[in-house]
């Protein structure tokens, strides 16, 4: 069994959406879902908040979770990259003897991921052994067959080549196309120590599993807040 090292990186500060980590979602703070889906994965070995924040550390501490560092200033600013907070994670086990061999971040945007999940992207890493696994939904609106690009002068142009012989239309005959939700990423420890990062840092094996319009809620606006309410308030999810 691969040892995984579990990261929840919740920074204090947000533009979205005000302290969103730690703000109420039916009473409870909003990590606190990624926290309980995290634990109760079978196969993350070792679980962490990577945070800059007392507040969020004392809200994880007190569900049981370790707090084995305050991230630094520097990797708490609106434009720091998850890879760089993976990759901090990572060394500072490797320096304390805990050597991990892969690095699943989960976003606590993204409170209703089940933990079913997590262990489904893991089992995928172990049994492929690809670089990376990551969650995907599908694109039910903006097809990319149908997205523009808008000019200057109000022209639209093909945001992307259409392949020949692709059909278009109607919507229920297009080739599906995915996106990445950003609720999981899993990546290997020789990913992410490599020197030619770029992009999503998903190396040349990329695998993903497939999660639904639920689970793919990523809370980064405060319309997108009110939407995780009302979810929960109308039943459709239970918590």
């Amino acid at each position: 069994m691969k040892k995984i090292l579990g990261v929840i990186p919740a920074r204090g500060g947000s533009k979205g959406v005000k302290q969103k980590n730690k703000r109420l979602l039916k009473g409870r703070p909003l990590i606190e879902y990624a926290i309980v889906a995290a634990q109760k994965s079978l196969l993350i070995e070792k679980l962490i908040v990577s945070t800059d924040d007392a507040e969020i550390s004392n809200i994880a501490r007190k569900l049981g979770v370790e707090i084995p560092f305050v991230r630094p200033e520097f990797l708490a600013t609106d434009n720091v990259s998850l890879v760089d907070v993976s990759r901090h994670a990572l060394d500072f086990f490797d320096n304390i003897g805990w050597n991990a061999e892969a690095v699943l971040s989960f976003q606590p945007t993204c409170p209703f991921i089940r933990s079913e999940t997590i262990d489904e992207v893991i089992k995928l890493f172990i049994s492929s052994n690809c670089d990376s696994v990551t969650t995907v939904a599908e694109i039910k609106q903006g097809h990319p067959y149908i997205a523009k690009r808008l000019e200057s002068d109000n022209t639209i142009r093909d945001f992307c080549s259409i392949p020949k012989g692709a059909v278009v239309s109607p919507r229920q005959k297009r080739e599906k196309a995915y996106y990445l939700t950003g609720g999981i990423y899993l990546r290997s420890r020789h990913l992410l120590e490599s020197d030619s990062v770029s992009g999503h840092c998903l190396g040349n094996d990329a695998r993903s599993v497939i999660v639904n319009e639920i689970e793919a809620i990523d809370i980064n606006i405060e319309l997108d807040f009110k939407f995780a309410e009302f979810l929960i308030n109308e039943g459709i999810v239970k918590i």
